[in-house]
């Protein structure tokens, strides 16, 4: 009886001493146990257990320890993989700024073709007058009865300026060539500056002659208006000797073009001289019709002031009319 008491002190106290370390490897006991060992204390013989398979788990114990505390340390390590993901994508971001930078040469290129548009406007300056004492007649450019009135009435108050500024140029001269001219530098600087704005005023009186034609077909068909008009196209015809201004004055600014020189110029001042008054004469008494015939069109009110009549006589000093 005795005995017994002792066997189960001790399986008691085995028993104590082993569920600890089961406790501790539950995993492992779970895993490594065998289907012959008993899992109760065994009862026959009445022989104690051995004690030496409790010391055998506490050196296994330790074992499985460690790898628990790396599983544990795996996840952090799974981080840094995640964090280093959007890194690696910034680049692409970057690549479309460069895009933008390459689509820029397209918009330089873009701007060479306007330099050739910026040149078209030199044809234009190229044809305007290259002579002009600011009496030129603008083109034509109305589009109903009233508005060829107007022009009509401007043009018949321009033209009789411009012949009034021609024929002062040359008063009190003596209507005739310097006598002894060889060059351009043996006449005084008067002459020069005479000749070149007379040069000036022929082409301005150009530019009336070649508003005639456009006038008459916009005024209508009044027979005295008509008439009138083509009155002072005929006297424009007629007036040639006004374009010796531009001979002479190209003889002057380039005298290796006219020779010999004096000849040249002695030929075209005199038949300037000879002819000159009486032909831009008749073109102001066809100017002064026209405009007498231009009032009977107009109200009272809008009437133009005749233009006074030129004297008989040149405005050369001592000279007779031809």
């Amino acid at each position: 009886m005795m005995r017994s008491c002792v066997v189960l002190v001790a399986v008691l106290v085995a028993g104590a001493l082993a569920s600890p370390l089961q406790a501790q490897k539950a995993p492992p006991s779970s895993t490594q146990q065998h289907p012959s060992q008993p899992t109760t204390a065994p009862t026959t013989g009445g022989k104690l257990p051995p004690t030496t398979p409790a010391p055998q788990p506490a050196s296994q114990a330790p074992a499985p320890q460690p790898p628990a505390a790396p599983a544990s340390a795996q996840p952090p390590a799974a981080q840094p993989s995640t964090t280093q993901q959007p890194a690696t994508q910034q680049p692409p971001a970057q690549a479309p700024a460069t895009q933008p930078a390459a689509a820029t040469p397209p918009a330089t290129q873009a701007a060479a073709p306007v330099t050739p548009q910026a040149a078209r406007p030199a044809p234009v300056a190229a044809s305007a007058p290259a002579y002009t004492a600011g009496l030129a007649m603008p083109p034509y450019s109305g589009a109903t009865t009233q508005d060829a009135l107007d022009y009509a009435g401007r043009l018949g108050h321009m033209l009789d300026s411009t012949i009034v500024t021609l024929v002062t140029t040359f008063r009190n001269t003596s209507g005739q060539p310097m006598i002894g001219a060889s060059s351009p530098a043996t006449l005084s600087q008067r002459e020069r500056d005479r000749w070149s704005r007379c040069r000036n005023l022929y082409w301005d009186l150009t530019t009336y002659a070649a508003a005639v034609d456009p006038l008459r077909q916009a005024l209508g068909q009044d027979l005295v208006l008509q008439h009138a008009l083509a009155d002072l196209d005929t006297a424009f015809t007629k007036s040639v000797a006004t374009q010796e201004c531009d001979n002479v004055a190209s003889m002057i600014e380039a005298p290796d073009r006219w020779t010999p020189w004096s000849d040249q110029y002695e030929a075209a001042a005199r038949h300037f001289y000879h002819e000159f008054y009486a032909q831009v004469r008749e073109v102001h008494e066809k100017d002064r019709a026209f405009v007498n015939a231009l009032n009977r069109l107009l109200p009272s009110g809008r009437r133009l002031s005749p233009p006074p009549a030129l004297p008989t006589n040149p405005p050369f000093a001592g000279a007779a009319p031809s």
